[in-house]
């Protein structure tokens, strides 16, 4: 059962504010979630997607429900959930009852009513779709106990009033400064050694690229660009790879390679938390390294020098930093999975790095080192 709660101090102002609180890092979307809740008897929210091409849905973040109930909700009930076919075409920023989406007397007697939503104590729920692309709506909604209309109509209403400010955080995450940070941090590196970085995100839209990979996207051998600025590989094999990895709910290994020709192509799908990836989508990195690459090759001479790193720890490194996974790392190096591992842990250990990120970031600086000894 979920929680019962006072709803009568809730208003718009709070809830805008918290919206744009966690925007700026000073409040947090589960804060934002579980003040929205009490705006209903019993009240449970959710930020959720549903993908209306392969029918499937998952739930990024919530309050009131079992982390049981979510799994379940993902595993099954997403798509048995007969209100999703409404979602996927009513109009955006548009709260809606229920009742609007799908008629009560057919809700009462469906799967998803009688083993989900009446197992959590709930009748009823109000929603509004504030994102569609590609087929994936993105959702904010509210169960409830309530199966009184008079008291949940105006709940769908605040959630008209809500959507165009959610919109914006929606627009925020899409255009924020990951992609930037991420070109200044690595371009400088990759472009050394002639290997073109390309950050890509749902739908195949190219998002930003350093030096190298712009270049090699106008060259056009290996990648390109559409007119509509969606990356292309002259590979159907690797488009159908890059296309899965940016499906929403991806749940493969986050690093494979393959080669299109001569060219090595690495796709790396960035690790994010649940709210992130909920907001911005998918995101990957494109690491395309043609056979040339290397020739120009970084000085990580003062790195080993500075942190006490060991040949092994500094060839772990290096691998990381170049988009390949510990297995490929350890088949290289004719050594276990666990040994890279430990020798990983190492390098974390000794540079204070915490990711991927930060190895790029002193990689990156290394790079600048050298260049400006030559």
């Amino acid at each position: 059962m979920v929680r019962r709660v006072d709803r009568t101090s809730v208003n718009d102002d709070e809830l805008i504010d918290l919206i744009y609180a966690s925007l700026l890092g000073e409040a947090s979307w589960q804060q934002f979630l579980d003040r929205l809740s009490e705006g209903l008897p019993d009240g449970a929210s959710t930020l959720f997607f549903h993908d209306a091409h392969k029918n499937v849905g998952g739930i990024s973040l919530s309050t009131g429900f079992s982390e049981e109930a979510l799994a379940d909700y993902g595993a099954h009930y997403a798509s048995v959930n007969p209100m999703m076919k409404g979602a996927t075409t009513r109009p955006l920023g548009l709260g809606v009852l229920a009742e609007q989406m799908y008629a009560r007397d057919k809700l009462v007697k469906s799967e998803y009513y009688g083993d989900f939503m009446r197992a959590n104590g709930l009748e009823s729920a109000v929603g509004v779709t504030i994102y569609r692309e590609n087929g994936c709506s993105f959702v904010l909604s509210t169960l409830t106990s309530s199966a009184d209309l008079e008291i949940n109509r105006p709940a769908a209403d605040r959630l008209s009033r809500l959507a165009p400010h959610l919109q914006r955080a929606f627009r925020h995450y899409r255009a924020g400064p990951f992609q930037k940070a991420v070109t200044e941090i690595g371009g400088s590196l990759f472009d050394a050694i002639d290997v073109g970085l390309v950050l890509v995100g749902s739908g195949m839209q190219v998002k930003t690229a350093s030096a190298t990979g712009e270049r090699m996207l106008a060259d056009g051998t290996a990648i390109g660009t559409s007119p509509l600025g969606a990356l292309t590989l002259r590979s159907s094999e690797a488009t159908s790879l890059l296309r899965t990895m940016l499906e929403t709910g991806f749940e493969g290994q986050t690093v494979q390679s393959l080669f299109i020709g001569p060219f090595k192509l690495t796709f790396i799908l960035v690790q994010k938390d649940r709210i992130s990836t909920y907001f911005e989508g998918p995101t990957a990195i494109v690491l395309v390294e043609p056979p040339h690459a290397g020739s120009r090759a970084v000085d990580f001479e003062h790195l080993a020098r500075a942190y006490k790193l060991t040949a092994a720890e500094m060839r772990a490194m290096t691998g990381i930093v170049l988009g390949r996974s510990i297995d490929e790392i350890a088949a290289d190096a004719g050594l276990s999975r666990e040994t890279i591992r430990t020798q990983l842990k190492n390098v974390y250990g000794k540079t204070g790095a915490t990711g991927q990120a930060d190895l790029v970031r002193l990689a990156a600086r290394a790079s600048n080192i050298s260049s400006m000894r030559q």
